[in-house]
């Protein structure tokens, strides 16, 4: 399957959009050539909530989410998305990368990158529609980057690169929202409009899965926790992993006594 016949792939009809798991990872382990970043981790996020994945530099954070979303093999374990495999639910499922692995040197305005997140609702056309031009707008809307929308994307700053990634995501109205550090070195306001359009949609019932790398606010933000520490260290409520004994481990008692 090449990548255009991937990207036109119809999506299963049958998948539930409201099993009690959003996301499995079972026994995942993941790296680089020949090296494992990431060895034999599993945790599950149920459907509704909000994740935060931590772990001190190094750790595997960004390894394991890209080897659940298969933009890397995993050497070994398995992972469900609404209880089915990747391909079958690719439609429901976005990805936000971090903001520096995108070359905003492309000769494209903002409209143009967000409506690319259609790209799993076109037919063999391939064709954008009224339908989906006003979902653009609405996720540019959404996040208070309307205004934006004729700009080129070499003039954006870095608040407006990071709420246009997420307009891309929420476009194509997926069920379960992956998240690489959005938070990181962001102003004021974009931080504001990020909280509200999250929580928004996980009060549709919907599941985000984060990247976080602020540990001082990760329980006012997140229902549960996972801690990477090179595999799944602890997982559960925020207050429980960062009391544990993984957490002092991974990021000394410091922070421990700071949470």
């Amino acid at each position: 399957m090449n990548a255009l016949t991937s990207m036109l792939r119809i999506t299963d009809k049958s998948v539930s959009l409201s099993p009690e798991i959003a996301l499995g990872v079972y026994g995942l382990s993941a790296g680089y050539g020949a090296e494992t970043i990431v060895r034999d981790a599993s945790f599950e996020v149920q459907t509704g909530e909000r994740l935060a994945i931590i772990g001190p530099n190094g750790a595997g954070k960004s390894t394991l989410l890209k080897a659940v979303l298969g933009l890397i093999k995993p050497s070994a374990g398995s992972v469900q998305f609404l209880n089915r495999g990747f391909g079958a639910v690719r439609q429901h499922v976005a990805y936000v990368a971090q903001a520096d692995e995108i070359d905003w040197r492309f000769p494209g305005k903002v409209r143009d990158l967000v409506a690319m997140g259609r790209a799993v609702h076109l037919g063999i056309t391939g064709r954008l529609t009224a339908t989906d031009w006003r979902a653009v707008d609405r996720a540019l809307g959404s996040l208070n980057i309307a205004h934006l929308a004729d700009r080129p994307l070499s003039d954006l700053s870095g608040g407006q690169r990071r709420r246009v990634l997420l307009a891309r995501a929420l476009v194509q109205d997926p069920q379960v929202l992956i998240m690489d550090e959005p938070f990181q070195a962001i102003d004021v306001s974009t931080r504001e409009a990020l909280i509200d359009v999250l929580d928004a949609f996980q009060a549709e019932g919907k599941t985000a899965v984060i990247v976080h790398h602020n540990l001082g606010d990760v329980q006012a933000l997140f229902d549960r926790a996972v801690l990477i520490d090179g595999t799944v260290a602890s997982v559960g409520s925020p207050q429980e992993v960062m009391a544990s004994p993984a957490f002092a481990a991974a990021f000394g008692a410091v922070h421990q006594n700071a949470a």
